[in-house]
């Protein structure tokens, strides 16, 4: 199996690593998330300007990156939290760029004119009239302009795509906030006119969410490497009984353990982008085992560092708690992967 990665990709994944550190943004989104949404427009903007978007768009106005080359971005993304939509924006461009009548969508979000958010782990109704009910989970943020959701036809049992003017979403039901840098609301649609509906063949939708689950838990392994090198760091020059902790034996097995645990959900976001890839392979399984078991992984890696960093773990200075919620959000938005890794299974013991 072949993991290597195109060089265009690459250079875009060294671009925006430099753009964070040049910026401070990881400092910057954790000491904003203490006392309000951290969603910045310009930054937005710049970030589309580098190409972001169009990361996996083929053609002159694309980088034609694969769904591997797009997980070592999101890692990027995720190391510094960042709360825009963007892993969605790379999907979203990406089917929107195969149909001529979301041109107009496609340029506005390309260039940056327009933060739209594929909410796409809710699926919606589509009447015949044209409406659209249900519940959705969609950001919170101020910032987003419209909302994209997968929707089912009650008519004709089609999917697609519609997309919503966040100003037609109506009032919250549930403001719960698990991840303040990245805000959601639950929020409930009653017979709501969408800007526009994009029809998708069942197998296109499929795609579309499984990229989306890959991209999503991709951000957490950046957050596990980012914590796991601060953590690093830490226990270096965090001194007890006239020793730095790290030299303790059962400190030093406890990173040993989160390196691994960091690698094997590297591995395993790798493996599921690979297999999306292969129209041979066994796609709903391996995007669903990542489902599973990064957000764990996550967790219990971001719960160890706030141990290993003890009371500055719980700060505001210290960012490991943020990545911790992340993750707990994260895994609340991907929960139906259990589902469908049960399914698999399941299939899979049946025709045995």
């Amino acid at each position: 199996m072949n993991f290597a990665m195109d060089d265009d990709a690459l250079g875009l994944v060294d671009s925006i690593a430099d753009f964070f550190e040049r910026r401070g943004d990881a400092r910057a989104i954790a000491e904003a998330a203490a006392t309000s949404t951290t969603a910045d427009r310009r930054r937005w903007a710049a970030l589309c300007e580098m190409g972001l978007p169009v990361l996996r768009l083929a053609g002159p106005d694309g980088i034609g990156a694969g769904l591997l080359e797009a997980t070592a971005v999101a890692e990027k993304i995720g190391a510094v939290l960042l709360p825009e939509p963007a892993v969605a924006a790379v999907v979203l461009a990406d089917a929107w760029s195969s149909h001529p009548q979301a041109a107009q969508l496609l340029d506005d979000l390309c260039s940056g004119a327009r933060i739209v958010a594929l909410c796409g782990f809710d699926t919606v109704e589509l009447s015949g009239a044209g409406e659209v009910s249900g519940q959705a989970t969609v950001p919170d943020d101020g910032v987003t302009d419209a909302v994209a959701l997968p929707a089912r036809d009650l008519d004709t049992a089609e999917s697609a795509i519609v997309v919503i003017d966040r100003a037609g979403l109506g009032p919250p039901i549930d403001r719960t906030v698990v991840d303040p840098s990245r805000p959601t609301a639950v929020i409930n649609l009653g017979a709501v006119k969408p800007l526009d509906v994009l029809r998708l063949s069942n197998p296109s939708a499929d795609r579309i969410r499984r990229e989306l689950t890959v991209l999503t838990v991709a951000e957490l392994v950046g957050g596990m490497h980012k914590v796991l090198a601060d953590t690093l760091d830490y226990v270096k020059t965090r001194e007890q009984f006239g020793r730095a902790i790290g030299s303790f034996q059962a400190v030093k097995h406890k990173l040993a353990d989160m390196y691994a645990a960091t690698e094997q959900a590297r591995a395993a976001v790798q493996f599921a982008a690979l297999q999306c890839a292969n129209p041979d392979g066994e796609a709903s399984a391996a995007v669903a085992s990542a489902a599973r078991w990064v957000p764990r992984s996550a967790i219990k890696l971001f719960e160890d560092a706030i141990h290993l960093h003890g009371a500055m773990g719980y700060s505001w200075e210290i960012s490991v708690h943020l990545h911790l919620r992340r993750a707990l959000a994260t895994r609340a938005l991907v929960n139906n992967a259990e589902a469908i890794s049960l399914h698999c299974v399941s299939a899979t013991s049946g025709a045995a």
